[in-house]
Parts: C-alpha cells; structure tokens; sequence
C-alpha cells in the first residue's frame, strides 16, 4: 500500500517521514525540500488502488476530499464543521451536552457590542470559519474588542475571513492540546502534549498557529477520564446526527478547577504537536493510524521518550512574514521543514513557519538540549525562534 500525504508542512514531513522509516512508500503533493528526503514528491493523489491518503490541513477536509471515498483517512466535509464552523460546532456541544464556555452567536457589529457587554474581559470573539488558526481575538479592552470584532465581521482583520463570530466567555487555567486516532465510536488517545502559541518569550506578542510544543505531559488520572468522555460524547453525537467519523480528532482543551472544557475542535492534527506525537513513538503513530483506517482495534500509542520541537520563524510572523531569504546552512540535528522551497538549487524561505527543530531524549531536558542545539544552527536574515519552549506552562 501506498501513503500519500497531501500538503507541505512540517505536520505533513513528520507523517510521511513515521511512515518512511516503516518502510512505506510514501508520496507528498505537494511536499517540500524536506519530505522529498523522505518519499516523492508528486503534483496530484494518483489515481489508483492501494492507496491511502492522510490529508494533512483542514481546508482538504473542509473541502470534501474525503466525501464518498474510502482510502481517505479523514472525515467527510459534515463532519469536518466541527472545525469547519465555530457555531455549528458551539451549537452541537450544547445539544450534546459536551462542556464548553458559554457563547452567543453574533452577525452584525451592534450585535457585537451588545454580547461583549454580556461578558467580563479579557474578552473572546472566534471566527466562525477556518481562518489558519489566527481567527481568535483575545482582547482586554471593551473598545478595542469592539473595534477588532467588526473587523473580523467585516472582513477587514484577516484576509479572506468575513462573516459571523462567536463571543465567549475566558476561560482562565491551563491548556491542553488532546489528539486521538478515530473510527465510529472507538477511539484512542495519543500522549498528551502542550504546545506555545504566543510569537515571544514568556507567552507574549500575538497568537501564533503555534511556536514550539513538548511530550508527553503528565496528565492526572480524573482529568484523563473527563477528556475520554468528551470524546465518547462528541463520537456519539456525531453518529446520533448520522456522521460517521473517521481519521484524527483534536480537542483543545482548558483545564479550570480541575473541570475539562472544550475550546474548540480539529478535524486533523495539530501543528506542532504532530511532530511531538510522531518523535515520541513513529512506530506506534503508524500502527494507530492504520488500525483506525482498517476498523481495527485500536491501541494508544505509548510514549519512548520526551519530544521537544522548536519552531524557526521568518521575521513578521504570523501577520505578514518575510519570505525569499536563502537559508545559509541546513539545521545540524533533525528538523522537519515546513516554509521551505528550492530555487536554483538553495533553499529559500516560503512561509512564516521555516524549520521544526527537533529534539529527543530520556528527560525533557536532554530532548530540550537537542532541539535548540538544532535551532541554534539555522541561519537567514530574520530568523527567530522562543527560547523557553518546554519551561514556561502558558496560560
């Protein structure tokens, strides 16, 4: 059997690669620099049997690259609104009872001021639509809450993101990214991981589709057990509303006073916390993924080691990135490559996200040794990268 991976991420390097070394042939499309180190490169999913294609970002799901097919390990685009819709997806934890903050819905900026009012700051507003993970204002002022709300509303804060928000309440404690392998109701959890969204030391300057995570994060028994019942909730509720799910599941969660809340969902895995899962354990990723595939039993993945990945920005990120830079030397170590691409035979800078640098050990502080002695040998113009990713917990 082939796998075909489908994007060009770090996310996507680091499932072709866990398939790689299984000794899989393993495609990408588009792929990148990296991943064609680990597979081929391809421009298209080839049309043929035998294959089993992992979507890595939401748009494919989204847009259906799932619908009516069987070798795509994903769900189909009803139930992709789990993160397709931040309403749709409100909407059905209240009807299934799943916990979440309490919301309105808002479609017009004096509706707006009038649901802000209804809460205390810092206040949230989410865009109802996929918005590459920067959709989400988290604002102190009334003023400025307003102001930046009727922008997301209006089109007007992120290119190609207009149209109704949710409002609601903060929740304050600590955070936590949950991921699991699903098919119908069974599912299987993989070790829990934190990652490090703020752009700057200390969890500040703006909210970033992630810097930097680390695992496996101890997690205390009772908490385990709040979060496997969200899940058996969301699963059921899926098939109650004849949604039959398959592929991965990701549930950000809050953990405030020692109760599990849902933030939002995601319809695949999260980025960086995929390299994290993946370094971890690749062997037990791939058997998870294709027992899930097959309708298998499946068996949660046990960690081998701590994983720590570091992530190596271009300046301006991640509202407008520097991009075109030459990349002077190659990351010494390990990294999976996400905004790279050749020309003329250099690697150059493409997106906001450059490089994942990894690093692995038997105490989080060998694998954090081992990942930014990595970071550290990375060089272009603007460069930077936060250098307490493993340390600080955000809040």
């Amino acid at each position: 059997m082939k796998i075909v991976i489908v994007g060009s991420g770090g996310r996507e390097h680091a499932m072709g690669w866990a398939f790689y070394r299984e000794g899989y042939d393993v495609y990408y499309v588009p792929g990148n620099p990296g991943t064609a180190r680990h597979g081929t490169n391809i421009a298209e999913i080839p049309d043929e049997e035998d294959i089993l294609v992992i979507p890595g970002s939401e748009t494919y799901i989204a847009g259906g690259i799932a619908d009516g097919k069987d070798n795509v390990f994903a769900p189909d685009s009803r139930g992709a609104r789990l993160e397709s819709s931040k309403i749709w997806a409100k909407e059905f934890m209240k009807k299934h009872g799943i916990p979440t903050a309490p919301f309105i819905v808002v479609n017009t900026p004096k509706e707006l001021k009038t649901a802000l009012k209804s809460f205390s700051p810092p206040y949230v507003i989410k865009a109802d639509g996929l918005a590459g993970g920067k959709g989400v204002i988290i604002e102190d002022d009334f003023e400025k809450a307003v102001e930046k709300g009727t922008m997301l509303i209006e089109g007007a804060f992120l290119k190609g993101v207009k149209g109704p928000v949710v409002v609601e309440e903060y929740l304050p404690g600590i955070e936590l990214s949950a991921m699991a392998v699903a098919s119908g109701e069974h599912f299987a959890l993989f070790p829990f991981t934190r990652d490090y969204k703020r752009a700057y030391d200390g969890g500040k300057g703006p909210n970033t589709g992630g810097m930097g995570a680390v695992g496996p994060i101890n997690v205390d028994k009772g908490i385990v057990d709040q979060i496997e019942d969200i899940y058996r909730l969301t699963l059921d509720g899926l098939k109650s509303e004849g949604i039959s799910y398959k592929g991965f599941l990701y549930i950000g969660l809050m953990i405030k006073d020692d109760k599990v809340y849902v933030l939002e969902y995601n319809v695949r895995m999260g980025d960086p916390e995929t390299e994290v899962i993946v370094m971890m354990n690749p062997s037990g990723f791939v058997s998870s993924v294709l027992s899930a595939y097959r309708g298998e039993s499946i068996q949660p993945i046990v960690p081998k080691c701590f994983a720590v990945d570091v992530v190596i920005a271009s300046e301006g990120y991640p509202l407008s990135p520097r991009k075109g830079q030459v990349i002077e030397r190659e990351p010494t170590g390990f990294a999976f490559y996400a905004g790279v691409k050749e020309e003329s035979g250099k690697l150059v800078v493409s997106g906001g996200r450059v490089f994942h640098c990894m690093g692995t050990g038997m105490t989080p502080e060998e694998a954090r040794t081992s990942a930014y002695r990595c970071a550290e040998s990375v060089s272009f113009p603007g460069a930077f990268f936060r250098r307490d990713i493993g340390e600080l917990i955000e809040r």
